[in-house]
């Protein structure tokens, strides 16, 4: 017991700040993206979603940290096995099969697998020389790529590009060189330019033509040209929904429940994937920006712990789950402002989703564990 209240003493207390704040402002405008629609019902499967990610987070804090790191490998491996079987056992909802339905909640495996490579790559990473590329780039690249290729065959190309940062971050702060990151990226750009001939759907395709597209249009041909109005009333409907709702929001927006995007349903998906618009539309510039001010907090504590910490292992995770929340943040709100093409990625802790909630949770919990805990490291050089 004084075990324990030792390591609660220790507990990174920025790290839950800026978690619960993030997840207050969640829970408050998923509510108010659902409330008298039909969707009714989110906001208290979040609140649920929310309290399953604490226990999920104190039962994986009480876990001592060297037997989470012993398990990395498994949990790997399981989270591979858990992508590969959804082809045959996995629910399909809007055209691709993400999820396991469990008791009635959809389970998406792709979100924890984020967790899992993160655990895999430090596993791998800690005890290896990551200046050679082979052992610090390619391998930790390749660990990614199995479950990424199995998230793209769902398909759900917007999930599988969080990994790529997650991973580079790890990379780079284990040792790898610059260089040999921005050879990577750049034979990365040229692959996606290969994809677009071989695995992107059509679908995808118009989406990524519609985005090129939108940065074409003046006031007269958004307000005039049948060929443009097409399209918005198409598939550039939802980012344009809530390119709208962002900025008719101003400053300070038109007030909580108010937002007439939200209020009078034109903003689809807006619960999860365009949460953010519903935020500035009804709390304006100022309020959204603090949306991501939060965000960015809870990763600056994250990294701050990575600071302190000088085992290899607990130092990549903190970095890996940094990078995964920071990433998936920006993605959001780019999402939401049509700075990159439309594609699906919940804003952690704010957007409605049991499985993003859970997996960000248990990500946190992580972190907390290493932050509390100070292993003993005997090398002379610790974590370089």
């Amino acid at each position: 017991m004084n075990r324990l209240w030792e390591l609660v003493q220790n507990v990174p207390w920025w790290v839950v700040w800026f978690a619960s704040a993030l997840g207050a402002v969640g829970l408050s405008f998923v509510n108010s993206a659902t409330v008298g629609q039909d969707t009714a019902g989110q906001a208290s499967k979040q609140a649920l979603f929310l309290v399953a990610g604490v226990l999920g987070a104190v039962l994986v804090f009480v876990v001592p940290f060297v037997r989470i790191r012993r398990a990395a490998w498994s949990l790997y491996a399981l989270s591979v096995l858990s992508l590969a079987l959804l082809p045959w056992f996995g629910s399909v909802l809007n055209g691709a099969r993400r999820w396991f339905i469990v008791f009635g909640f959809g389970l998406q495996p792709s979100e924890f697998a984020k967790c899992a490579v993160v655990l895999a790559v430090a596993s791998w990473l800690r005890f290896r020389d990551a200046d050679r590329f082979a052992v610090g780039v390619a391998v930790p690249l390749g660990i990614a790529a199995l479950p990424v290729a199995l998230i793209v065959l769902q398909p759900d190309l917007g999930s599988s590009l969080v990994f790529w940062p997650m991973v580079f971050a790890m990379c780079f702060a284990a040792g790898a060189r610059a260089r040999q990151l921005l050879a990577v990226a750049a034979a990365g750009a040229g692959a996606l330019v290969l994809a677009w001939w071989t695995v992107l759907h059509d679908y995808q395709k118009t989406r990524v033509a519609v985005w090129l597209q939108h940065f074409t249009w003046d006031r007269a041909a958004v307000d005039g040209d049948p060929a443009v109005q097409s399209v918005l009333q198409g598939h550039g409907y939802q980012p344009w929904q809530s390119l709208i709702a962002i900025g008719s929001g101003g400053w300070t927006g038109f007030g909580y429940m108010r937002g007439p995007q939200n209020r009078y349903d034109f903003l689809p998906y807006r619960s999860g994937d365009y949460v953010f618009a519903v935020i500035a539309e009804e709390i304006g510039f100022v309020g959204a920006a603090g949306v991501v001010v939060l965000e960015m907090g809870l990763v600056l504590a994250i990294l701050a712990v990575a600071a302190r910490t000088r085992e290899r292992f607990g130092r990549l995770v903190a970095v890996g789950v940094a990078a995964w929340i920071g990433t998936q943040s920006l993605f959001h709100v780019a999402v939401c402002a049509w700075l990159v093409p439309a594609t699906g990625l919940p804003m952690p802790l704010v957007s409605h989703g049991g499985s993003s909630t859970l997996s960000v949770c248990l990500g946190l919990a992580l972190v907390l564990s290493l932050g509390a805990r100070r292993e003993t490291v005997l090398a002379a050089d610790g974590f370089r």
